[in-house]
């Protein structure tokens, strides 16, 4: 039998509150153990020794608040390594290539101040990049085309709309099919074909009809529900909640689209089978 458990870890986004964390979802199937996104505080949910072993952790984009845990991550496998309980490095996969534009102060040759805009990496990237010198990591950069295979289980990528590099990830085995879809706005997304037939589709419900957003770059809860319905998905799992909104009201208005939906809850097991 084949099949896929999910532990959502985080479901509120920008701040932790009570129980509540920011992104991260823990899948596991067979020998795979594969953290989706590591935001502040999912490290409360997860039993340290047994699920750092054979870990991966994916980031799906440099917000803070979807790798914001990854600082716990590696000083706890600096210590897990120094007593002999973890046997490899965790391997972190982030977006590479991700840069801004910033405008930086200068004198020209006539020494008149002046500015001029350069093209940098993100202060974050450089940041998760050492952490391999403060824990027993493994960093690597990883893009739109990028695949991933452990075992049995197959990883693939697809860019999204959003204020930096962002991705959804797509996990398959030769039966089972989960899509997480991390930040995106609507329009110009490509979610329906990438999470096209998956047994389940975690996705993002940031606003609820009436708030206002100022850019697309996240949905509405009725777009996460017209997402699922038009990708044909088994079941919906809505996250990416603002921490004072009841949850449901979520759900209620995906419901509008999509009956078979369901709010992400920390601790709250999900099992896909076939």
């Amino acid at each position: 039998m084949d099949e896929i458990k999910i532990t959502p870890l985080g479901t509120v986004s920008p701040y932790c509150k009570g129980n509540m964390n920011c992104p991260g979802f823990f899948v596991e199937n067979n020998h795979n153990k594969i953290l989706l996104d590591c935001g502040n505080g999912i490290i409360r949910y997860l039993n340290l020794v047994k699920d750092l072993n054979n870990l991966t952790i994916i980031i799906s984009h440099l917000h803070k608040d979807h790798y914001g845990d990854l600082l716990n991550i590696a000083q706890t496998s600096y210590v897990l390594k120094r007593l002999g309980y973890l046997q490899e490095k965790i391997k972190v996969y982030i977006p590479k290539g991700d840069k801004i534009s910033v405008k930086e102060d200068y004198k020209d040759n006539d020494g008149w101040e002046t500015t001029k805009t350069v093209r940098k990496n993100l202060i974050d990237f450089d940041y998760i990049m050492d952490l391999s010198k403060v824990g027993y990591l493994e960093i690597i950069p990883y893009d739109n085309n990028s695949r991933l295979k452990f075992s049995d289980m197959k990883l693939s990528f697809s860019k999204n709309p959003h204020q930096i590099i962002t991705y959804s990830t797509k996990l398959e085995t030769e039966e089972l099919k989960l899509v997480y879809s991390s930040d995106t706005g609507y329009y110009g997304n490509s979610l329906e074909a990438f999470a096209k037939d998956a047994n389940l589709l975690i996705c993002e419900s940031t606003f609820l009809r009436g708030q206002i957003k100022s850019e697309d770059s996240h949905l509405f809860a009725y777009e996460a529900g017209l997402i699922a319905k038009n990708a044909n998905v088994e079941k919906l799992l809505l996250t990416h909640f603002w921490p004072e909104i009841d949850k449901q009201n979520y759900v209620d208005e995906a419901k509008e689209y999509f009956d078979n939906v369901e709010a992400a809850i920390e601790g709250k097991v999900l099992r896909l089978k076939k």
